[in-house]
């Protein structure tokens, strides 16, 4: 397919999503994913043709966006290629991924969730394969600004329809295989686009003017920001709310779903959500025949106001919802921006912003799915973003009734609601809260009663107002009895203590080391991320890793003053005080040239200076350091990403640091690229004239090995990673597509993919990684690898070298000594490469290093 691309306008709907995620705390706040369980194998490879002929068939999954003169524009390209993705661990057993079942699939959804797209690339959908043993589910994302959730039914459809020819062997044609044509997304966006009309705008200024946003009172202050990390949980109905759903429906003269809107409305208001308030309610926006097999975004939302007072009954707040409903319906498809335009400026500052909670009604949409003539199940969403505050979704059981139109449908059998909320703001428990008591209340209405006021219910609710929003609800009698917390547990400080303790596992106090409390370097990137999101402010971690305590991250970040001055919880060790590197009171000097202080040792005392490994900084050799006597002066050559990039340019640069300071180390080392970088230092030194001292090699390449290029794609990173982590064994068996695609645009999505995988399998390992960390990293260790791949030695130098192997074989010691004047000597130790330095053979290694500076061996 080679059809030219087109340029037209984007619908509302779809500019206003744009203009959303631009300002949104996380990007993936409007993607879309369908984790399906199937209950046969599928054929990975037919399976990809038949997602190749959906994508070509829809215009919207050949759709990308771009801002041009002002306006943002869909892109629909004649074709967009793609690829079924696939990940697969074999059959569990002893070298099978730890829990390799429910809890591997679900973490592995949750990273192929948040996975982003590059909304100018279609197709803006990616579907993903992932067998673990006898489990497969086929995990679907889109992104919301191309499709919503009825059009994403319409895809899966499709989808099903494609495999099954994919099955009988029918040619890849699709006149063949479709028995309509695609319905096009170009004249519902045109439609969309119209201006409203003055009728249209004053009907929702009547019902607008005046009106406040309700909202749940929240636990704790935070941002009411799109994007916001968030939580899903599926809540399912008890018998009893559905049949009093339906006779009060019934009774009133009404579809079920306004029922549902009114228990909302009335919870809200007896919770404290006083006056005429608005929540907003997402509609599906397809009104003709066609709209309705339109594969695109045709959702909106609507703002439907109501005042609800204790003396009314619960039939009278469902009459009012009916009739919004009814009356809204000609109206629903304009966008907010314009329904504010005409209100008075208090108004529109109040309800510019958007709806706190939203209620929808997805019907049946997830419900009758099928893969090769099998049935499929749709789990719930593994979405960790929250668009609102609060967003109930309403689906119906497989036999229930209705036609799924944005509140049009019957839905009496409702019998699950998905509520995805804003876990900054809320606990699980405020939000079970309320969804038992929209049950209560529908049960207690079944029959027609007397006022509101007599109904119970625990939920606290509230209006906004412009301006300041009331934070966190008002104190109980037994936390007005509990005595002031200190400084250090209030605001912006006490949410800094707060990330520490929840990537750690364990109570944090603000003089704390990092390392002191088991932290580890996958944990050092998940803090500075978490630290920065909630911030605002970036963290130096070459600075904060010289004092590694809350106090010198608030100082960093800017909040340091309300921090109190405070003992080190958790002392020091008296062999190696890790923590003592720089009192509090004298931040340590700031340096620019990858030069670091591990230990700071005494006066006069031994030098040990190590270089980094590939894809490392320090924080491996925190061991070996913890192992010296306190007398050792430790430090570290970091990449600070100030030299050419060559292994060289980096050799040049280290020793160049290490001379300003005025003298050379008594030993020279490092690990895996380390010792191939401190042999470049040391062949320097000896060309400069110096005296070359002691080398310590540990478990390091030689220089004149010649890497493979291929060692610098993601999967050799992949197998880095979990061996450090000691997860090797969880490496999956299967990860397409592979980094050896010959365009970049498949490289991306395997790196991409990769990602996601490796994150699940560290977090399933109990490491709280986060993606955009592992990102970084394998930027660097990409830099490194391709370095060691260029590099040649250029001779031998004449010192003391001691070479310590764990997975170095007896080769590669041999290679080794031709790059020493003097004879090797060589220890070999039972680890592997990463186990080399931890625990006891971390203390060996360090012990190795002191018993170079013996009498014996010096020169």
């Amino acid at each position: 397919m080679n059809r030219a691309s087109i340029e037209v306008l984007s619908a509302p709907g779809q500019e206003a999503l744009w203009w959303t995620q631009q300002r949104a705390a996380r990007q993936d706040v409007y993607h879309l994913t369908w984790r399906i369980r199937v209950t046969a194998p599928l054929d990975a490879e037919l399976l990809g043709r038949a997602w190749q002929l959906v994508v070509d068939r829809h215009e919207a999954l050949r759709t990308g966006f771009a801002r041009r003169d002002g306006a943002l524009v869909q892109v629909i390209h004649g074709a967009a290629e793609t690829e079924l993705e696939r990940l697969g661990w074999r059959a569990p057993g002893d070298d099978a991924p730890p829990r390799a079942s429910d809890a591997l699939l679900e973490e592995l959804a949750t990273q192929l969730h948040t996975r982003p797209f590059d909304l100018e690339s279609p197709p803006l959908a990616r579907a993903t394969l992932v067998t673990v043993g006898e489990r497969q589910e086929l995990v679907i994302t889109v992104h919301h600004m191309v499709l919503d959730g009825w059009a994403l039914q319409l895809v899966m459809s499709d989808l099903e329809t494609a495999y099954r020819a994919q099955l009988d062997g029918t040619p890849p044609n699709r006149g063949r295989i479709f028995t309509e044509p695609a319905e096009p997304y170009r004249p519902f966006a045109d439609r969309a686009r119209q201006p409203p009309t003055p009728a249209e705008r004053e009907f929702w200024t009547r019902q607008l003017r005046d009106t406040r946003l309700a909202a749940l009172r929240p636990d704790r202050p935070a941002s009411a920001r799109p994007g916001a990390t968030g939580a899903v949980l599926r809540h399912r109905r008890p018998a009893a709310v559905g049949a009093a759903v339906a006779e009060i429906a019934a009774r009133v003269g009404c579809t079920p779903f306004a029922v549902q809107l009114a228990a909302l409305r009335a919870v809200l208001a007896l919770g404290g959500a006083g006056g005429r308030s608005a929540v907003g309610v997402v509609v599906a926006n397809r009104m003709t025949p066609q709209d309705q097999r339109c594969v695109g975004y045709c959702g909106n939302v609507v703002l439907l106001a109501d005042t609800v007072a204790s003396s009314d009954t619960f039939d009278e707040v469902v009459g009012r919802a009916r009739d919004a409903l009814w009356e809204s319906l000609p109206f629903q498809h304009l966008p907010l921006s314009d329904v504010v335009t005409d209100l008075p400026a208090t108004d529109r500052a109040a309800l510019g912003t958007g709806p706190e909670i939203l209620i929808t009604y997805h019907g049946q949409i997830g419900s009758g799915l099928a893969l090769g003539g099998r049935p499929a199940e749709l789990l719930p969403s593994p979405s960790t973003s929250a668009r609102c505050q609060v967003l109930l979704g309403l689906f119906e059981d497989a036999d229930g009734e209705g036609d799924g139109v944005g509140g049009g449908g019957d839905g009496s059998g409702a019998a699950t609601i998905e509520v995805e909320y804003d876990t900054g703001r809320l606990d699980e428990a405020t939000v079970r809260g309320l969804l038992t008591d929209l049950d209560r209340l529908l049960i207690d209405s079944a029959r027609a009663g007397g006022p509101l006021s007599a109904v119970t219910t625990g939920t606290r609710a509230e209006t906004i107002e412009p301006g300041p929003r009331s934070p966190v609800p008002a104190p109980t009698s037994a936390q007005v009895s509990e005595p002031p917390a200190d400084a250090s547990q209030e605001g912006v400080d006490q949410q800094l203590l707060d990330i520490w303790g929840r990537v750690l596992g364990v109570p944090v106090q603000p003089d704390d080391d990092f390392f002191a409390l088991d932290g580890h370097s996958l944990q050092v990137l998940e803090l500075i991320a978490s630290v920065e999101e909630a911030t605002g402010q970036q963290v130096d971690v070459a600075d904060w890793l010289d004092q590694p305590t809350p106090r010198r991250m608030a100082e960093l970040t800017g909040h340091a003053p309300q921090l109190p001055d405070a003992t080190p919880a958790h002392p020091a060790s008296p062999v190696h005080p890790a923590s003592s590197a720089h009192p509090a009171s004298v931040p340590p000097p700031e340096r620019s040239d990858g030069l670091r202080v591990l230990s700071p040792g005494e006066p006069g005392g031994p030098h040990l200076h190590l270089v980094h490994g590939a894809g490392v900084g320090r924080l491996p050799y925190r061991e070996v350091a913890d192992g010296l006597p306190s007398a050792w002066r430790v430090t570290v050559s970091e990449d600070d990403g100030g030299s050419d990039g060559t292994l060289a340019g980096m050799a040049e640069r280290y020793l160049d640091s290490l001379l300003a300071e005025g003298q050379l180390p008594d030993v020279l080392g490092g690990w895996s690229m380390g010792g191939l970088l401190a042999h470049a230092m040391a062949e320097r030194v000896q060309r400069a004239g110096h005296r070359v001292p002691p080398l310590l090699i540990l478990d390091a390449p030689p220089p004149d090995h010649v890497y493979d290029l291929q060692a610098a794609d993601f999967g050799f990173f992949m197998d880095c990673v979990l061996r450090g982590a000691g997860a090797a064994h969880t490496r999956p068996d299967e990860l397409s597509p592979t980094d050896h695609h010959s365009t970049r645009h498949s490289t991306h999505h395997s790196t991409e993919l990769g990602i996601a995988a490796l994150t699940a399998l560290l977090r399933r390992a109990g490491l709280d990684t986060r993606p955009d960390a592992l990102r970084e990293r394998f930027a660097l260790h990409h830099r490194h690898q391709v370095a060691m791949a260029a590099y040649q030695g250029v001779c031998a130098v004449d010192a003391a070298v001691l070479l310590v192997a764990a997975d170095l074989d007896d080769g590669g010691v041999r290679q080794w000594e031709r790059w020493s004047s003097r004879e090797l000597s060589t220890v070999r130790v039972p680890t592997d490469h990463y186990g080399l330095l931890r625990g006891d053979h971390a203390r060996r290694v360090a012990g190795l290093a002191t018993g170079l500076l013996a009498p014996a061996a010096k020169p």
